[in-house]
């Protein structure tokens, strides 16, 4: 956790070849774990967590940020949404609205929130998973996915029993159903298979150890798969996931070579993934 994290924005090729690179930042402004998504219009959206910090170093409040572009060359200036003290961890789209579940560890909570990150965007349904009314402790990191009128939520949890949680919810995603995974996953990130079924990507435990997996989610009955271990150790994880034809692109970070951080690409055939024939 640094006091003074600045934004990087890659694009690259398939082969991960970069082909331009832009920073933003903000003086005395740690930005952290920004996401991107498309808007219903054609923009990126690009989203991050701001912690505000004094000369002493610590920190003072927390926002959320967002910027947009038309080229991924050049952005907007940045602006706030939704509420302080919250981390918004990541917006999905379904119907030209966004939806996101943000976080706050004093309150052991996650408020689900809708609308338009630019204009307005509001608590949708307050505490819809927390230690009061569901005993789930520290529910934070999260991810949707939507199919037709259902919303699919995987939650990160680090207290008790540290098992994920899957969530469903029919529209308009006022009324939460969760489902224990019993099994734990940092970072997580989906990408919907089929109407039943989503790969998932974060930090699991394997072997004693904490690595970077890709994992099936059997969404009816939250039985978790594991199909492979990327390369991976020490600090690591925060996949990206992009299902594009028969190529699976994941995106994630890993301590494993010299005890250095460096972002990876993998590059996967989905067919091999899914029948479980990939060379380790």
């Amino acid at each position: 956790m640094s006091a003074d994290g600045v934004i990087r924005i890659l694009t690259m090729d398939t082969q991960g070849k970069i082909l331009n690179s832009n920073r933003i930042t903000i003086p005395n402004v740690d930005l952290r774990d920004p996401k991107l998504t498309v808007t219903p219009d054609g923009q990126l959206l690009l989203i991050a967590f701001a912690r505000h910090v004094s000369a002493q170093k610590t920190m003072t409040e927390t926002r959320n940020l967002t910027w947009l572009s038309q080229t991924g060359h050049s952005w907007s200036t940045a602006q706030e949404f939704a509420d302080r003290g919250w981390w918004l961890w990541r917006v999905r789209w379904y119907n030209n609205l966004a939806y996101g579940f943000g976080y706050n560890k004093k309150q052991n909570a996650l408020h689900f929130y809708s609308g338009n990150p630019r204009r307005s965007f509001h608590r949708h349904q307050p505490f819809a998973l927390s230690l009061q009314k569901h005993q789930k402790g520290y529910p934070n990191e999260s991810d949707l996915i939507f199919d037709q009128n259902k919303a699919y939520a995987l939650v990160r949890r680090d207290a008790d029993s540290y098992s994920a949680q899957l969530g469903l919810s029919s529209y308009p995603f006022k009324k939460w159903e969760w489902l224990d995974l019993g099994e734990y996953v940092g970072g997580p990130t989906m990408a919907k298979l089929d109407e039943n079924t989503a790969l998932v990507a974060g930090r699991i435990v394997n072997q004693g150890q904490l690595v970077t997996g890709i994992l099936k989610l059997n969404l009816s009955n939250g039985k978790l798969q594991e199909l492979l271990i990327l390369p991976s150790a020490g600090d690591n994880s925060y996949p990206g996931l992009l299902l594009k034809k028969d190529t699976l692109f994941v995106s994630y970070y890993s301590s494993h070579e010299d005890n250095k951080s460096c972002i990876y690409l993998a590059n996967i055939n989905i067919h091999l993934l899914l029948s479980n024939n990939i060379v380790r």
